[in-house]
């Protein structure tokens, strides 16, 4: 009778044993997949915001950089309204000087991004370095036909996440 007890005593803890050890498996393999889970949302959310930051830009780099004479005043508005920071503030004194002389100029400038890449990325900032043609029409006064130039550039604008929008706090020519 004792055998007996000591058979059963042992096959009793052999299932516990296991029971036990397949509980820390389960519990090893959910959180690995959480951890996978987590780092395939974070890699999303990373790309998405890049993908948005390089978006935003193209556009910003067309208003920033292209204005006509004729509606400067709402070209202006809708660039600043596209920046922040100190940049918006170098924007505004540089705004104040265009004003005038695209008048007097008659100047046209269309800017259009050709290529845009992704230099670097961190949390809520991406710079992103621009191609960006610059078509300008503008009539020297006196001049009886209007001067026309294309300038190719490269430009690097960071992008802030600022208020749900992704606007320009820092752009220099290369």
């Amino acid at each position: 009778m004792s055998g007996r007890h000591s058979r059963g005593r042992g096959a009793a803890r052999t299932p516990v044993a296991l029971v036990a050890v397949l509980a820390a498996l389960c519990l090893a393999a959910a959180a690995a997949a959480g951890v996978l889970a987590w780092n395939r949302h974070v890699h999303a959310a990373d790309e998405r915001a890049r993908t948005q930051a390089v978006s935003a830009a193209r556009v910003a780099a067309g208003d920033i950089l292209g204005y006509d004479y004729r509606s400067v005043e709402q070209s202006i508005r809708r660039a600043r309204s596209e920046t922040t920071g100190a940049f918006r503030k170098q924007y505004d004194s540089t705004a104040s000087v265009l004003l005038p002389q695209s008048k007097q100029l008659k100047a046209i400038v269309q800017a259009t991004v050709g290529s845009a890449a992704v230099m670097s990325a961190s949390g809520d900032r991406v710079v992103v370095l621009l191609f960006v043609d610059q078509a300008t029409v503008k009539q020297q006064p006196g001049a009886k036909t209007p001067e026309t130039r294309i300038d190719q550039s490269r430009v690097r604008m960071t992008m802030t996440h600022t208020g749900g929008h992704w606007l320009v706090s820092e752009l220099a020519a290369l």
